[in-house]
C-alpha cells in the first residue's frame, strides 16, 4: 500500500518524528519541509530513498511555495499526494494577558499559524485533487491545540497563540465546507482535521510547561514520539464520519 504524505515544519519536534515514523514504512512517500535546509540535519542523518526534503518556509509568498512544489512533486508523486499534514507552527511569549501582547505578536503568529496553512493548501491542491487512490481518502490534517479553543477554553493565558489556532480551526471547517461542493467525488468525499498534538515537550512548548501549573490543569505532558505516534494511528483510522470534527491524539472528539 502506497500513501503520499506532506508534512509542513518537520525539522524538529512533532514533525521531525512524524517524517521518521511514516518514512519507516518503505511503501510510504514521504514529503517533508523545512524552512532552512542547513538546519535539517536530523532529516537528513535519516537517509532514506522515500523522504524528500524540500525547503519551504510556510510564511513565504505564495508564489514562491508554488514554485518549490514543481520539481519534487512531479518527480517523485507523479500521481499527487495523499494526505497533507499542516504542522508548522510558532508559539513566542505566548503565556500574557490580550493586554500585554502587541500588534506584531499578533501578525507573526497570523502569518504563520493560520495563513500560512492555507496558502500551504493552495499550493498543494493541484497535487492533493490528482488520481483517486483506493487505498486511502484524501487527507488535510491541521496540527492546531485546545488553546484554540472557544468552547471549552483552556484556564490560562495564550494571548497571540491562542488566537491564531482558533483562526486556523476556522480554516479547517471552512475547507470542509468548501469540498461537499466540489465536482470530483474524492475531493468532496476527504476527510479534513484538525487535530490537537498533546502538550508536547518540544523546544517551542517549553516555555509554556515551565508556567503552567499542570497538576492542578490536569494535563499530562507528552513526548514527540508519543504524539506523532499516536496521530499517525488516528490518521490511518480516520473515516468519512470524521470529516470537520476536532479530535485530540488520544481519541477524545471535542466541542471546540
Amino acid at each position: 500500500m502506497t500513501i503520499t504524505y506532506f508534512i509542513t515544519g518537520a525539522n524538529r519536534g512533532i514533525g521531525f518524528e512524524l517524517a521518521k515514523q511514516l518514512s519507516a514504512d518503505s511503501n510510504n512517500i514521504v514529503f517533508a519541509t523545512t524552512r532552512s535546509l542547513a538546519n535539517a540535519t536530523a532529516l537528513k542523518d535519516l537517509n532514506r530513498s522515500n523522504l524528500h526534503i524540500i525547503e519551504y518556509d510556510v510564511a513565504s509568498p505564495l508564489e514562491t511555495l508554488k514554485k518549490a512544489l514543481v520539481e519534487p512533486l512531479e518527480k517523485h508523486a507523479p500521481n499527487g499526494v495523499d494526505v497533507i499534514i499542516l504542522n508548522a507552527g510558532i508559539s513566542k511569549d505566548a503565556q500574557r494577558s490580550i493586554l500585554q501582547t502587541t500588534e506584531a505578536d499578533l501578525q507573526e503568529h497570523y502569518a504563520v499559524n493560520a495563513i500560512g496553512p492555507v496558502k500551504v493548501y493552495q499550493s498543494l491542491f493541484p497535487y492533493w485533487s490528482k488520481k483517486v487512490n483506493p487505498e486511502t481518502a484524501k487527507k488535510v490534517i491541521f496540527v492546531s491545540s485546545a488553546a484554540g479553543f472557544i468552547n471549552n477554553f483552556y484556564p490560562f493565558p495564550t494571548s497571540h497563540y491562542g488566537p491564531s489556532k482558533a483562526a486556523l480551526n476556522f480554516v479547517a471547517r471552512h475547507i470542509a465546507f468548501d469540498n461537499t461542493s466540489s465536482d470530483l467525488d474524492h475531493i468532496k468525499n476527504s476527510i479534513i482535521v484538525p487535530i490537537h498534538p498533546g502538550l508536547v515537550i518540544t523546544d517551542m512548548a517549553k516555555e509554556a510547561i515551565g508556567s503552567l501549573d499542570l497538576e492542578a490543569l490536569s494535563i499530562k505532558t507528552i513526548t514527540p514520539e508519543e504524539s506523532a505516534s499516536s496521530i499517525i494511528k488516528l490518521i490511518n483510522g480516520l473515516e468519512q464520519k470524521d470529516n470537520d470534527t476536532f479530535i485530540s491524539y488520544d481519541g477524545t472528539r471535542y466541542s471546540w
